[in-house]
């Protein structure tokens, strides 16, 4: 199981992530609206931390600006959290090296057919809940819906997940194998932006376990 933690902007608290909790994947929100928003004053300090794995949250933006923070930040990943369609997805894979997070956005529904467009141009797909602002409701979606994936690429859940669910996490590992991580954010912090260290590592701690008993 991977371990994201998502909506990180502070350097003191990325710093004590990285020493304290050292997650998989980190990510930055480069979506103005957001409350965790990271503008381009310390991209110098974010490109020098070359001991994360950087992931740059993306919703509808112009590929050239996509491009420009991946060169500004050092970004690893690249997450696509919007409308983007598989056509910007096979583009952007042929344009640079990062790795590629397609989100969707679950509601009623998933759109199976949808998501299999864009299969062979992502790394992960990412499942959160449905919201017009996309993403940091801090609400949880039907996860018995990703009972029926029918794809084989590895995905991530998101969407309110609390220490609480852990449990409920690792039963639903045991029955979708393309289950490959979880991406936290609002339910560890203590305001926007910044994350409680001492509930990521009680986090990091029952994913690790889970790892040496796999």
């Amino acid at each position: 199981m991977l371990l994201k933690v998502c909506g990180m902007r502070e350097k003191e608290n990325i710093t004590e992530l990285a020493q304290q909790v050292n997650p998989d994947l980190v990510g930055l929100i480069f979506y103005p609206p957001s409350k965790r928003f990271v503008g381009l004053d310390n991209a110098d300090f974010y490109k020098a931390q070359n001991h994360i794995v950087k992931v740059g949250v993306f919703v509808n933006a112009p590929m050239i600006d996509v491009l420009d923070r991946i060169d500004r930040f050092g970004l690893d990943f690249v997450q696509l959290h919007g409308g983007e369609s598989a056509v910007y997805a096979q583009e952007m894979k042929k344009n640079t090296p990062v790795k590629i997070i397609k989100v969707y956005g679950v509601g009623n529904q998933i759109n199976w057919s949808y998501l299999s467009g864009f299969e062979p141009h992502v790394d992960y797909f990412l499942f959160d809940t449905h919201t017009i602002a996309y993403g940091g409701s801090g609400k949880k979606f039907n996860w018995e819906m990703l009972k029926t994936y029918p794809l084989n690429k590895p995905f991530l859940i998101s969407g309110g997940i609390a220490l609480g669910d852990w449990d409920g996490i690792e039963k639903l590992k045991k029955e979708i194998g393309q289950l490959a991580g979880l991406d936290v954010n609002s339910k560890f912090e203590i305001a926007p932006g910044v994350k409680d260290i001492s509930k990521l590592k009680k986090l990091a701690n029952l994913v690790k376990q889970s790892r040496s008993i796999s």
